[in-house]
């Protein structure tokens, strides 16, 4: 059973007319706080796609989290791979983005959103966690907190997809990010190696995208 948004008089231009005053909020907030969106544009349909393919059908209720969703490129494909009783919580920092996911999705009773930053989201127990945040933009200390987070709320063997974009080596080497990109590309090795990471290239992306995909081995004592 597929969890669709709530859509009204929803006709092509409707659609269109929507999805270009998403694209105009998100190319806004960008240009407001570049370090926390990340890129000047949405998720691909591609991109978002492959973000959601670890989600299976279940019998038993499942718990979802999208930590950074913009304006809910991702957040679609994830309600129409969730069940009936599964549900979704939505952790997003800018007030604005949380207004729009609010409008955008206020049939949907099994989804809710929380504004707030994930390092003072507090929950657990989620069978998978979807996060769009830009790591490569933060600290290698913020990195290393988030992963603790997500560890720490998902239960075991319970995963978690994440992209990056694919900038060129020879471009991040000649900037001054240079040495801090490659600390986090070792951290993020550090926790792939832990937990079966497996990397998907996405080339139908602007930029195009890696989509990193964990699996909490549940032998693992995520430290807080």
């Amino acid at each position: 059973m597929q969890i669709l948004s709530a859509q009204v008089n929803e006709t092509p231009f409707f659609r269109l007319s929507q999805s270009f005053k998403e694209n105009l909020l998100f190319l806004f907030r960008f240009i407001c706080d570049p370090l926390t969106m990340g890129s000047l544009f949405p998720s691909s349909k591609a991109l978002a796609t492959r973000m959601v393919v670890r989600m299976q059908p279940s019998i038993e209720p499942k718990r979802y989290l999208e930590v950074g969703p913009g304006t809910g490129a991702v957040t679609d494909s994830i309600l129409q791979k969730m069940g009936p009783k599964d549900t979704l919580d939505i952790v997003e920092l800018d007030p604005d983005l949380c207004r729009v996911l609010r409008k955008k999705y206020e049939a949907c009773r099994n989804l809710k959103v929380y504004e707030t930053s994930i390092e003072n989201f507090e929950s657990a127990n989620y069978d998978g966690i979807v996060s769009s945040l830009p790591l490569n933009q933060f600290s290698v200390d913020f990195v290393e907190t988030i992963f603790k987070k997500y560890l720490h709320m998902m239960k075991p063997n319970a995963f978690l997809s994440y992209y990056e974009y694919k900038y060129p080596k020879m471009v991040a080497a000649l900037t001054e990010r240079g040495k801090r990109l490659k600390k986090i590309q070792l951290l993020k090795s550090f926790y792939g190696e832990k937990h079966q990471e497996k990397i998907e290239t996405v080339w139908k992306n602007f930029p195009p995208a890696n989509v990193r995909f964990l699996q909490k081995n549940p032998v693992e004592i995520a430290t807080a």
